[in-house]
């Protein structure tokens, strides 16, 4: 495929399903789910959006995911697409704890058994998305990472190792040593496989960012992607076609392996 070309053409004969769902705590959220081509897929996703936008965008991105028995689920988050004009509550996410519940729920709901999940995501601008949730937590446990380019890398059973100089919290080092030495101040490193893609001309969010954390992680298992020329949504610009094939690859790998 051309790198000066962008293909949004999609394959209908991909199954679509469209459904509102209700959260745990009742509020109704819009869902679309691209359907694998046989009724065992090879492996789940569920794709958290990112700020701003909605899924109907990735409907070219996803049916290439079906087309290779990938199975991709994800919703409009609160305050956003049609999960915001149902509610009636635009930018209105509800804060962090709420996000995590709803990934959460996501990831519990669309779990198959034997089947891997994926959890992808998109832009998500606020950092205390990686701290850990009980709930999260013990449904996180094995699933794999990847994503396009993010300010802080969503992964709701993980907090990130900022490897925090602990002489500069304070310059009383009474309260130095008392920060250390709180049990509830601590951090996990990802230690899942992880995937993260970045457009070198980015202007958006800093590829040097993503780098850093992919250097840092203590995962086995790790991959970065610099794209050429390629800007924030590589997914809708020139050459797209490579960055899709690049995510389903990632997968068909890890599925295989």
């Amino acid at each position: 495929m051309s790198s000066s070309f962008t293909d949004t053409t999609v394959d209908t004969s991909i199954p679509v399903v469209d459904e509102w769902i209700k959260s745990s705590d009742g509020v109704e959220i819009y869902t679309r789910t691209w359907k694998a081509v046989s009724d065992k897929p090879i492996a789940t996703v569920v794709f958290v959006h990112g700020f701003g936008e909605h899924i109907k965008r990735y409907n070219h991105v996803f049916d290439k995911f079906g087309k290779e028995n990938i199975e991709v689920y994800a919703y409009d988050q609160r305050g956003f697409g049609e999960t915001a004009i149902r509610n009636k509550n635009p930018g209105k996410t509800g804060g962090r704890n709420i996000v995590l519940a709803d990934i959460a729920e996501a990831l519990s709901s669309r779990r198959k058994e034997g089947i891997p999940q994926f959890l992808m995501a998109g832009l998500i601008c606020s950092s205390p998305l990686l701290q850990t949730t009980p709930k999260a937590k013990s449904i996180t446990d094995n699933i794999s990472l990847f994503a396009l380019p993010i300010a802080s890398k969503l992964m709701p059973n993980v907090t990130w190792n900022a490897d925090i100089n602990t002489n500069y919290i304070s310059r009383d080092p009474v309260e130095v040593k008392k920060y250390i030495e709180d049990p509830l101040i601590h951090s996990m490193d990802i230690n899942i496989p992880i995937y993260i893609a970045h457009g070198a001309e980015d202007m958006i969010t800093d590829p040097n960012a993503s780098k850093l954390l992919i250097e840092k992680t203590k995962s086995r298992d790790k991959t970065f992607h610099e794209w050429d020329s390629r800007y924030h949504e590589m997914h809708n610009d020139y050459g797209n076609t490579e960055v899709i094939k690049g995510f389903i690859q990632w997968i068909l790998k890890h599925v295989k392996s």
